[in-house]
């Protein structure tokens, strides 16, 4: 399952690629337009009231992430490969890459690096993630969302 979202639902396209969804972030109107004409295949989420919902458009309620996700739940929960969570950029989108700790060094704080065994990093735009003190509120949320 592949999703848009509105440039109102910015937390919302950071949390489905968390849970491993390919989400592009509509950044403006203009920008939903173009994505929508070429990535028809996607499903639209959004908050315009302007927009009428179907089967490949959802409109969403809530302000708050926690509550937007509960609002697909019964779209995205059944959908949601546990290896594929925690794979792709929150910010960009692409797959992340498993690399050598050695490769990252200078990257990291010191005590990230002395702390963690394993680091994936953005091909794209080149972030460097590891699982921190987050990591545990995001299993909570997996846990909510999984039917």
């Amino acid at each position: 399952m592949r999703f848009i979202c509105d440039v109102m639902l910015g937390r919302l396209a950071r949390r489905l690629r968390l849970l491993g969804f390919d989400t592009v972030y509509a950044r403006s109107a203009d920008a939903l337009d173009e994505l929508r004409g070429k990535e028809g295949d996607r499903v639209l989420l959004t908050r315009r009231s302007t927009i009428e919902a179907n089967a490949r458009t959802v409109r969403i309620e809530s302000e708050q992430v926690a509550e937007q996700l509960q609002e697909i739940r019964g779209l995205v929960g059944p959908a949601i490969d546990k290896e594929k969570t925690f794979r792709r950029c929150t910010e960009c989108n692409a797959e992340l890459v498993e690399v050598d700790k050695s490769e990252i060094e200078s990257r990291v704080p010191e005590f990230v690096y002395h702390t963690h065994a394993r680091f994936r990093v953005c091909p794209s735009c080149k972030r460097v993630y590891w699982e921190g003190s987050h990591a545990e509120s995001m299993r909570r949320m997996l846990k909510e969302l999984l039917p």
